[in-house]
């Protein structure tokens, strides 16, 4: 046993000699393992980037060491910073699932994922939002949860949860986009028709109003994964099919205003992954997530997770800038890339 012990102990010494101290990053490399400035893996699945008082802030789902998706990995919303994109301060866990009140809509056990944050002007705090199932009952109805708090690196306050979509069941996936008017709009796929819906919410970003629901015409049922941007006047969904946690094709759309008409224009991406020969029948691997537009480049980021659902705290990132051909975005495989 003591052998045993030592050699555990030489694995940990191991482990942190080699994540300690890591160089700066001077480049993206995708599918890679991607190391914070602590040297330890960036733990943000699912997440979205917001820019805030001169940082960048990654939120996305903080997944417990350990565990499998079906062990219940989900342990809140896990945020980290940077002035660059790639050198990320780790801020921790700035929501946490309860784990001392089994009542608590959050409590340990729930279902907590895709986080996304937005700064209402009014109210001035910054809220977070994410898909939420209760503890126990699965994947059968799907709450947004909502969580403020006064500060980008929070700590974020859980308030309370809501059902979108104006149904019974809720809403999966999401994308959210606040207009020139400042009012908040939630795109999504409805439950359980599998229709894409978009619902505005009040003016304190709190609450759906059911009277705003509209289907969106022209894209296709089954749309998971939305990540939206505008470019030059369109506005471009990319998104995926559903297939669980197994990675399928992207999908791209286009449309002149968020409602829409649609217009479906494919897959935007090409290339292999040469960590898991993985293609754009694939995706390389990934599922969108969020498309970064960079605050003063003319750049567009698309975010895409490699889900490990056996070892989901294993799980990495795609980024790949995206390109635009006669007016269509592109997402081209690249080993690696900078920000020119």
């Amino acid at each position: 046993m003591k052998s045993i012990l030592l050699s555990f102990a030489a694995l940990g010494l191991l482990c942190s000699a080699v994540f300690a101290n890591p160089k700066p990053m001077t480049e993206f490399k995708p599918g890679a393992i991607w190391l914070d400035t602590q040297g330890k893996p960036i733990n943000a699945h699912g997440g979205g980037v917001i820019f805030a008082d001169g940082y960048f802030y990654w939120y996305g789902e903080h997944k417990i060491w350990g565990k499998s998706e079906a062990q219940k990995a989900d342990g809140g919303i896990h945020a980290y910073r940077s002035k660059d994109l790639m050198n990320w301060e780790d801020l921790g866990v700035v929501l946490s699932v309860d784990y001392d009140n089994p009542d608590s809509d959050i409590t340990y056990g729930c279902i907590l994922e895709r986080p996304k944050v937005v700064y209402c002007a009014k109210t001035k705090k910054y809220m977070a939002y994410f898909k939420l199932y209760e503890k126990g009952k699965g994947y059968d109805t799907a709450y947004l949860g909502v969580a403020q708090a006064d500060s980008p690196a929070g700590p974020f306050k859980y308030s309370h949860r809501v059902l979108c979509a104006a149904a019974e069941k809720g809403s999966g996936d999401f994308f959210l986009f606040i207009d020139e008017n400042s009012d908040l709009w939630h795109l999504a796929v409805r439950k359980p028709d599998k229709a894409f819906c978009i619902t505005k919410f009040d003016d304190e970003y709190k609450y759906p109003i059911d009277a705003s629901v509209k289907v969106l015409e022209g894209v296709p049922l089954k749309t998971e994964a939305p990540a939206g941007f505008f470019k030059d006047g369109k506005f471009f969904l990319l998104g995926s099919g559903s297939s669980g946690w197994a990675p399928n094709s992207a999908r791209l759309l286009r449309a002149d205003s968020v409602s829409g008409p649609f217009e479906f224009l494919g897959n935007p991406t090409s290339g292999e992954n040469p960590i898991n020969k993985l293609g754009p029948e694939k995706t390389f691997g990934g599922q969108s997530s969020f498309v970064i537009k960079h605050p003063t480049k003319d750049l567009y980021i698309a975010m895409f997770d490699m889900w490990v659902p056996e070892h989901p705290v294993e799980g990495k990132y795609i980024w790949l800038p995206i390109t635009f051909e006669n007016g269509v975005p592109k997402i081209v495989w690249q080993n690696s890339w900078k920000i020119e």
